[in-house]
């Protein structure tokens, strides 16, 4: 099983190598890739960035089924270009915070955010309302670190660490959270690598959308090996018609 994992914003989740190949089963490979051939930004936490990086993530979707690989993993609590590459391409491709949360419901009753800023909380709150998601949250608290300043080099994992946590306790003690789930994948990838007991710490799970998604993907890829659909075609995920498809390929003299 070969498995393309899709940083889509202009850099790359710096533990996300280490975490993902902890937990990815004997026999599956990976590769994780960013857009920044096409996306200087390193965050893409508002709405017009949101935007301006989907064509970025699914042409490495396209590229990543023309190339064989099994399944594409969008590593971005937003989700970019979920819902339209599986409009695109036959393989399996999951995303952070969809997997996330569809993991929180087998866990818990309610599960609230921690989201980098209250606006980039309200994203994923719009979102998880288009997946039909949305009756067990409860909150979303910002640790407001801004996503550029997440990577390494501009902030210590401590202080990141304390803030997320500090953002979480408030969504346990005071909203009811039964679970947590980081709205950023750098957040959830510190977290992972440095504080593997931090269940013991806020008495509640803490769900790695990074890790949840990467899994999502396999389980898929296992399903559509044993016969399994793994998506509708029929309404909202019909594949996009073959002719409009090819003429606005040509028109961007894109290879189809």
């Amino acid at each position: 099983m070969k498995i393309l994992v899709v940083n889509p914003f202009g850099g790359t989740e710096f533990h996300g190598n280490e975490n993902l190949s902890r937990i990815a089963r004997s026999g599956t490979e990976f590769d994780m890739v960013n857009i920044s051939d096409m996306y200087p930004l390193k965050n893409n936490q508002w709405l017009y960035f949101k935007y301006m990086c989907t064509d970025g993530t699914l042409e490495k979707v396209l590229w990543a089924e023309k190339n064989g690989y099994d399944a594409v993993f969008i590593s971005c609590n937003l989700d970019i270009g979920l819902y339209e590459a599986r409009q695109l391409v036959d393989i399996p491709v999951t995303a952070t915070l969809e997997s996330a949360a569809l993991f929180s419901y087998m866990m818990g009753s309610s599960f609230s955010l921690v989201t980098v800023d209250y606006q980039n909380g309200k994203i994923q709150e719009s979102l998880l309302k288009t997946y039909g998601l949305h009756n067990n949250f409860v909150s979303q608290r910002p640790f407001n670190i801004d996503a550029n300043d997440l990577y390494l080099d501009k902030t210590s994992s401590s202080n990141t660490i304390e803030a997320v946590i500090d953002a979480a306790k408030l969504c346990v003690d005071q909203d009811g959270a039964e679970v947590v789930i980081p709205g950023c994948t750098l957040a959830g990838s510190i977290l992972t690598h440095d504080v593997p007991d931090i269940e013991s710490i806020l008495g509640v799970p803490v769900i790695d959308g990074m890790l949840t998604g990467f899994k999502m993907a396999e389980m898929m890829v296992d399903l559509k090996a044993s016969g399994m659909p793994t998506i509708s075609r029929k309404g909202w995920f019909e594949k996009v018609p073959k002719t409009d498809f090819e003429t606005l390929r040509a028109f961007h003299n894109r290879s189809f």
